[in-house]
């Protein structure tokens, strides 16, 4: 019997060396490592964060899982081991894609002509845009209200570049205070040493519940750019990333795209909005 069992056993690698022959790229990776790496950004709920239990979850991690299951598939692995490396900075992001440290990029990433020089970009997750956080003792509830003020924002983000661009446009003398997450523009806006802190909305609203105090805050009711979302994956590996766009067109055909959405989103009182249903309708692909 144990006999049986080691052929089987040397028979199954067999099959799996020659199916990972077939395959290229990250594909081939996965097959031969048995792993899939995730990247992600630990304080971007309800993107990416790290929950009590020390475990990445949210929005994009839980669409992630799906593309890791239809790796699995794709590489014809039994079992696959899902590694996530946590990233901060948007060129730690952009490198280890690159550099093939990360299979996939999972967090709040917006898709822009400039990186899609460096990577590639999955199927779009989300859409929102930038605003500004403010205290509500000292409130900024329109983005037509910077002029004057003192806003944190995080350096080489969209948000960066847009929010620049509009107070140069609309000759507002505003100071941009550069930080490197988003955890600092929180800190900065709690200990009134900034009046504002711009990210993208989706961002914001997880950054307030996080405190407990949503009642304590305020978001400009307009925003001064379109932030589309998509995961990143290593820029000419169409086999991957097709297994990837695969996966998350399967995922808007059905109606679980909404059970998650409302699991991440609607526990912050965010109703899913038409432009997010319309990604999902107009993204789901057929065979």
């Amino acid at each position: 019997m144990r006999r049986m069992i080691v052929a089987f056993s040397a028979l199954f690698m067999m099959a799996i060396t020659a199916h990972a022959a077939e395959l290229s790229g990250t594909l081939k990776q996965i097959a031969e490592s048995g792993q899939i790496r995730i990247g992600y950004v630990p304080d971007a709920p309800p993107m990416s964060f790290v929950d009590r239990e020390g475990q990445p979850v949210g929005y994009s991690i839980t669409l992630c899982r799906s593309v890791a299951a239809a790796a699995r598939l794709a590489a014809g692995l039994e079992e696959i081991e899902v590694v996530y490396v946590p990233l901060v900075s948007m060129e730690e992001r952009l490198g280890a894609v690159e550099d093939g440290k990360v299979d996939i990029e999972c967090g709040a990433t917006t898709v822009t002509l400039s990186r899609r020089e460096r990577v590639d970009f999955t199927l779009m997750t989300f859409i929102t845009g930038g605003a500004v956080l403010s205290r509500k003792s000292k409130p900024i509830n329109s983005i037509s209200d910077l002029d004057g003020k003192t806003v944190a924002v995080i350096e080489g983000t969209t948000t960066h570049a847009s929010i620049r661009d509009f107070m140069e446009l609309n000759e507002m003398k505003s100071t941009l205070r550069i930080i490197e997450t988003h955890d600092e523009g929180m800190k900065l806006l709690n200990e009134k040493k900034v009046d504002g802190y711009a990210t993208d909305r989706a961002m914001l609203i997880g950054q307030v519940h996080l405190t407990g105090k949503t009642g304590d805050y305020v978001i400009t009711r307009d925003v001064f750019s379109f932030e589309p979302y998509a995961f990143m994956t290593r820029r000419g590996d169409t086999e991957f990333r097709l297994v990837a766009d695969r996966a998350l067109a399967n995922l808007y055909r059905g109606a679980r795209i909404r059970r998650i959405y409302h699991n991440w989103f609607g526990r912050y009182g965010e109703s899913l909005s038409p432009i997010v249903s319309a990604i999902y309708e107009f993204q789901a692909v057929t065979e």
